[in-house]
């Protein structure tokens, strides 16, 4: 049933009936012999279609899972067991009391099986198992949102918010990690610096706003080369651009690197203070593998002087400059 009846305190059914969790109790044979109020409302039945049926009559989604698995145990062992909604996501079928018992309105559940000891079973007569039920709807949904709000304040951390791309924070962290699994591995670690040319006179003529609208097309240009999971866009500083490529040879980091630099000549981007009459942007090429005697700082010094290079050699291309061990003594 599910009231209390027969001798019983008066005041017996007001507790369980105030009770705000799902009650139910079964017999040794697994029947439903009591739902509290809070239960069947939840579950859209009623009593008589509840007390005196097997459970898994009654709620057939439950058998076969999680669920029916770990009540089995506790019948077997005798230990009390909780099923969580983050370990165990298992679910009576129980809606808000309100609106569509549709599936994506089902209550998140917290569920605690008890087993009666053997002294107890003694004293009624027979073995029985309370299952508790706890909406915790509401918490997993504030677990959500705060899981959310984490990462977006990551994201807002490491993403630039002119250009949209990694910032020089995204940058530090992604190249340490990358030149860790390098050393691992001994694959080679590509690095390409890019640096928009004659960029202070293009902010002179043409205002700071436009400036920003040419470093976020640079910016767009290069991330569209991204193409690998593990490659990386950052803006390294200022108007510069760097891109990491993971496990790529010197061929194919030069061969990118003169495709970027070929598409933003391509999109003609008018500037005045530039000999091509368009911004152009000039690059610097490092490709190494960890070698002993290489350093993470030498392979961005590597890049940095190829772009250097790149810019007395007049602009508007792409250089590259390669580890030289030390002589031996």
């Amino acid at each position: 049933m599910s009231q209390v009846g027969g001798g019983a305190p008066p005041w017996l059914a007001w507790a369980l009936a105030s009770v705000q969790a799902g009650l139910l109790v079964l017999d040794d044979d697994l029947v439903i012999v009591f739902a509290n109020p809070w239960l069947l409302r939840r579950a859209r039945l009623g009593a008589d279609a509840v007390v005196g049926r097997p459970l898994f009559d009654v709620f057939p989604a439950l058998r076969g899972g999680h669920f029916e698995r770990r009540l089995h145990s506790v019948r077997q062992d005798g230990f009390p067991a909780l099923l969580s909604e983050t370990l165990h996501p298992t679910a009576l079928p129980l809606y808000p009391l309100t609106g569509d018992p549709s599936p994506e309105r089902q209550l998140k559940q917290s569920i605690q099986i008890v087993p009666t000891g053997a002294e107890p079973a003694r004293e009624l007569g027979g073995r029985y198992l309370l299952i508790q039920v706890w909406d915790v709807t509401p918490a997993v949904a504030r677990e959500r949102l705060l899981k959310q709000q984490a990462e977006r304040m990551h994201a807002m951390a490491h993403i630039d918010a002119l250009t949209d791309i990694g910032n020089r924070r995204h940058f530090d962290a992604m190249f340490e990690r990358e030149w860790r699994h390098a050393q691992r591995t001994q694959e080679s670690l590509g690095l390409v610096l890019f640096d928009v040319d004659h960029f202070k006179a293009y902010n002179d003529t043409y205002g700071h706003l436009q400036g920003d609208e040419c470093l976020r097309l640079v910016a767009g240009v290069v991330e569209a080369q991204a193409q690998r999971p593990r490659d990386v866009v950052c803006r390294y500083g200022g108007e510069e651009i760097a891109m990491l490529l993971p496990g790529t040879d010197l061929a194919g980091a030069l061969q990118l690197a003169h495709r970027v630099v070929a598409q933003v000549r391509a999109h003609g981007l008018p500037h005045t203070g530039s000999p091509l009459g368009v911004v152009t942007v000039s690059a610097g090429v490092a490709c190494e593998r960890p070698v002993p005697g290489l350093s993470p700082d030498t392979l961005i010094l590597l890049a940095d002087r190829a772009l250097y290079q790149a810019k007395r050699q007049g602009r508007d291309r792409v250089s590259v400059l390669e580890y030289q061990p030390a002589p031996a003594p």
